[in-house]
């Protein structure tokens, strides 16, 4: 995708020009090549060549005094971007050209300020923003301009048209504010008075009867006007190219990725849609005490445009599928997991532990809050995030109590809640570790189980939870491949999960009311453990997969229907 910046002008005499174009090429380093000096001798000629020395001389075709071709390399993406009042490449320079006789003739916005976006697939696109600076020496005291971003994406312009359309407003503003202060010092003159000498006194002398022309260097009282624009056109192109990332899989996104995906746009929109609220909220006040028409329309749209303005691209932090990622600590959370174990010092108890976790009962965690302790549990906390997929685990990190079904993994600050606040607010399923963390050293100092499991009670461990213990227990593993083999065999029972819910909506197998055997048959497993993993385990398949089946079984309703039907005609 290539793409450029252009800044232009309505001249009086002749017509829409341009005054500055940034185009960018790919950056071939040649040692004998000074500074690119050969590139811009080249350039040099071609800009004297193409243009006639009548229009050369025109200040208003001319955008500074400073004539230098400016150029930038950016070495991590091996780009040369090159800002010049013209182009070699014929192709770019009809499109630019183009650009700017419909931007300053023909293409208007209705409402002031807005940009205008036009262009067709052979052609390439456009999106010109107009604005006009002051001049006392104009005709009109003004003169007209417009900023254009040149793409042969349409999609890609589109998706990025408000972020480019700020980063010209942006522009505007600076422009306009300078030349302002030129208008307003050069149309001012001081008087003498005896009236008052400590405050100064100043009328406006009209604006001359003949316009002259001048550059936009002088309006705007910049000399290095030039670099500051290549500069702000440079920074537009890379930052339009690297705003946006696409998650590019190996095949066809996972069950996870994609229930990942979903969570974080769902909470993405409830983040919008709560700092719309919260504007609307915060300036009724002032709407209802204002008379003036079209105030509340005009306020709220107004608040809430520049409060999602203001805010960063969504945050990762802002929502629970995201936080407490097992990447995020790597080592750190995996040794501080094997000190758990060791302190912990039984493994029927870890057993206990995990079984309970993967089937879906709550995990209460309490911990201390000295010093800096805090990270390690989050880090600690994180191990077990990655033993489940992701739409089946709920964090809550918090210091109230809170009812058991909102969350299945809930840290709670020891520090900050009493026991009887915990032990009410659990049941009796739940399971409830302790964790001290040692202020001096960072290492576990107590790990306990103090829901201990019945000494009559004999689990059969599932199939998962020992897959688990034995990649724990083997050292040579690191937290990459620790993590690569969980996510493996996640993907594993994942897959059964999905078959399972598919027999949930077959109507032979609920008309025949499949035994747990039989279940465990279809689904090749032989631990019965292993079905309440599944069966837990379909929380975490996305909405996009139920949906699809869900239609297909209504399709296969219609179908049945529709054979009834025609078999009773």
């Amino acid at each position: 995708m290539s793409a450029s910046c252009a800044l232009q002008h309505f001249c009086d005499i002749h017509g829409p020009q341009i005054l500055l174009c940034t185009e960018e090429r790919t950056y071939i380093h040649d040692l004998n090549d000074n500074d690119n000096e050969g590139l811009k001798a080249f350039y040099s000629q071609y800009i004297k060549s193409e243009h006639p020395q009548g229009k050369v001389e025109c200040k208003s075709c001319t955008l500074s005094s400073d004539g230098t071709l400016v150029s930038t390399v950016d070495l991590l993406t091996h780009m040369l971007y090159i800002s010049s009042s013209s182009t070699p490449n014929q192709e770019l320079f009809k499109n630019i050209r183009n650009a700017c006789v419909r931007s300053l003739n023909i293409e208007k916005s209705t409402e002031n300020g807005q940009p205008v976006l036009f262009g067709d697939d052979e052609n390439g696109f456009c999106l010109s923003l107009v604005f006009s600076c002051k001049d006392f020496h104009a005709r009109g005291s003004q003169r007209l301009y417009s900023l254009c971003y040149l793409c042969n994406d349409k999609y890609h312009l589109i998706s990025l048209m408000r972020f480019i359309s700020e980063c010209m407003r942006q522009v505007i503003y600076w422009l306009q504010h300078d030349a302002d202060e030129t208008y307003e010092e050069e149309g001012r003159i001081k008087v003498n008075t005896n009236l008052n000498e400590t405050i100064p006194t100043y009328i406006f002398r009209p604006p001359p009867h003949t316009p002259s022309q001048r550059m936009l260097s002088d309006i705007v009282h910049d000399s290095k006007l030039i670099y500051r624009i290549h500069a702000l056109f440079v920074w537009i192109l890379r930052t339009s190219h690297s705003a946006i990332n696409e998650s590019l899989f190996d095949a066809l996104p996972t069950e996870e990725q994609t229930t990942k995906q979903e969570r974080k746009d769902i909470c993405e929109n409830e983040h919008l849609t709560k700092h719309q609220t919260r504007a609307i909220v915060e300036i009724l006040p002032s709407i209802l005490t204002t008379n003036k028409q079209n105030y509340f329309s005009t306020s709220i749209y107004a608040s809430i445009d520049s409060d999602y303005q203001n805010e960063n691209d969504f945050d990762d932090d802002d929502y629970d599928s995201l936080e407490y990622q097992f990447s995020s600590y790597g080592n750190k959370a995996l040794q501080l997991f094997k000190e758990f174990i060791i302190k912990l010092n039984d493994i029927k108890h870890l057993q206990h532990i995990l079984y309970n976790w993967i089937i879906g009962n709550q995990l209460i965690i309490k911990y201390t809050n000295r010093l800096d302790n805090k990270e390690f549990i989050r880090a600690f906390a994180s191990v077990f995030r990655l033993f489940l997929p992701d739409g089946c685990c709920h964090l809550i990190e918090t210091t109230n109590p809170i009812a058991s079904c909102t969350a299945n993994l809930v840290l709670f600050d020891t520090d900050l809640i009493t026991t009887n606040e915990i032990e009410i607010n659990h049941d009796t399923n739940s399971i409830i570790i302790t964790i001290i963390v040692d202020s001096i050293d960072d290492h576990i100092r107590e790990a306990k189980l103090e829901t201990l499991p019945l000494l009559k009670s004999k689990i059969i461990v599932p199939t998962y939870v020992k897959m688990i213990i034995e990649a724990l227990n083997d050292n040579s593993l690191d937290d990459e491949a620790f993590e690569a083999i969980i996510t493996q065999h996640k993907i594993k029972y994942l897959n059964k999960a999905k078959l399972y819910f598919q027999l949930g909506r077959c109507q032979i197998a609920s008309t025949l009311s499949l035994s747990e055997r039989q279940q465990m048959n279809i689904l090749n497993v032989n631990n019965p453990n292993d079905l309440l993993l599944i069966r837990f385990w379909q929380k975490g398949l996305s909405q996009s997969y139920k949906t699809q089946i869900r239609m297909l079984k209504q399709d296969d309703n219609q179908q049945q229907q529709q054979q009834k039907t025609s078999k009773i005609k």
